[in-house]
């Protein structure tokens, strides 16, 4: 199963230490919260590919929580077209109400974790394609590949061909250090120590093009290469 950075809210203390240690055997970057608010400051702060939301306390904060994931803007720093994953009542009404609010599966609060785990599963595998057809996410950055623009936080970013050319191939996999050698036969299809210093100064000014627009995202390796950072690993 592919790793994700997955969002667990349920006030019940037990039950989500339950999940979370599950989840996090299986791989996955788990960030926890027990209300609305940590809720909405993981969401601010963290690049979430996932959401598993279960009943929260407060009375319809579920559910206003659900209906703001789908908002584009709502949390810059994750994609609108996430998965969601809601758990509670079983009941047909209950169920009604999560699908109309946004919820991609439906499951019993008291859902095995083999089963929970399946549904991720197959909803990562749904997703995959829609998540990275046109827009792509990597923390406050936006990369609208059909139109070759990026914003972070909606400025903004001054591309020329290649800096979009760069840009591209490091929010492709932002886990990734990508050696000179590669990045440079992406621009050039060759290598060399004449492509090499070019591929310094394209990176300085994609650095600054970022910067302008608030961000800092391209970290350097020395003598290894490139990495694009997100804003929760610098």
């Amino acid at each position: 199963m592919l790793s994700h950075t997955l969002l667990l809210a349920i006030a019940d203390d037990e039950r989500r230490a339950f999940l979370a240690a599950q989840l996090d055997a299986d791989g996955h970057t788990v960030y926890e919260a027990d209300d609305r608010a940590g809720a909405v400051a993981k969401l601010s702060t963290h690049p979430v590919t996932m959401t598993i939301l279960g009943e929260l306390e407060e009375a319809r904060s579920a559910t206003a929580l659900l209906r703001e994931g789908r908002e584009a803007n709502a949390y810059p720093r994750v994609h609108p077209a996430q998965p969601i994953i809601t758990l509670g009542a079983s009941d047909e009404l209950t169920v009604l109400r999560a699908y109309d609010s946004g919820s991609d599966h439906h499951l019993a609060s008291d859902v095995s974790y083999l089963l929970l785990r399946s549904v991720l599963g197959a909803l990562a595998r749904r997703s995959a394609g829609q998540l990275t057809s046109r827009h792509l996410y990597v923390g406050e950055l936006h990369i609208d590949t059909a139109a070759r623009r990026a914003d972070v936080d909606g400025t903004p970013v001054k591309l020329t061909r290649s800096g979009y050319v760069l840009l591209r191939t490091l929010a492709g996999d932002p886990q990734r250090l990508f050696s000179k050698d590669e990045l440079t036969r992406v621009l050039w299809g060759d290598v060399g120590a004449t492509r090499s210093r070019a591929l310094d100064s394209h990176i300085c000014h994609l650095r600054r093009h970022l910067a302008d627009a608030g961000a800092e995202l391209i970290t350097n390796v020395w003598g290894q290469g490139y990495a694009l950072a997100r804003g929760d690993d610098r």
